[in-house]
């Protein structure tokens, strides 16, 4: 070996361990205190912020937000076919028994109507109702949901397996558009006390 080369081996070793470590890092998931905060921000339980990835996917961050009391959602698209999944984490148990009762969870968050079909895949239930498909993931008293369309089939399959806690990158990226936690609500002006009815009155100058 020449000289030249034995001076440029340890240097291309030396940016080769970097790199490794640097893409370790990102994969590392964010710290409990991390989580814990940004559930706050959400109004979430922190063993509900959870992420998923699906080629193709990128996480919608306005759509990160609280479900249900203190559940967690995070809508997923993809920008050339305009796909969407919903992934949805709460408090919860569902097993092949008793997984055909509940209706499937739609994109928007509400529940498709219809009678549903299950059967079970490993470690995780496949649920579909019409159009609707759905896995299900049941971790640690935590009830995971990846709903879509049958036409992403793949995706969601794929999602459902790859379900973990955010890096703090993530988090950072999701929490970039949230309002703080403290933040107050905006009041409108015209929803007098009681039933909040609108108060299309008119003042004296008509």
């Amino acid at each position: 070996m020449s000289p030249r080369h034995a001076r440029i081996l340890p240097a291309a070793l030396g940016l080769l361990t970097v790199a490794v470590v640097a893409g370790c890092a990102t994969t590392e998931p964010a710290s409990s205190r991390e989580v814990a905060d940004a559930a706050a921000r959400w109004g979430a339980g922190p063993q509900y912020v959870l992420t998923t990835s699906a080629e193709g996917f990128e996480p919608v961050a306005m759509a990160a937000g609280a479900y249900g009391t203190d559940g967690f959602s995070l809508i997923f698209s993809d920008a050339v076919t305009g796909s969407i999944f919903l992934l949805t984490a709460v408090g919860g148990q569902m097993s092949v028994d008793d997984c055909s009762a509940a209706p499937l969870t739609d994109t928007g968050g509400g529940s498709v109507e219809g009678p549903v079909s299950c059967v079970e895949e490993g470690e995780l239930l496949r649920r579909t109702s019409g159009d609707a498909e759905e896995y299900v993931q049941a971790r640690d008293e935590v009830l995971v949901r990846v709903s879509g369309l049958t036409a992403d089939h793949d995706a969601l399959r794929e999602a459902a397996g790859n379900v973990r806690v955010p890096t703090s990158q993530e988090l950072d990226d999701l929490l970039a558009e949230a309002p703080p936690g403290d933040q107050a609500p905006v009041e409108r002006g015209d929803l007098p006390p009681g039933d909040g009815a609108p108060d299309n009155g008119v003042g004296a100058g008509g």
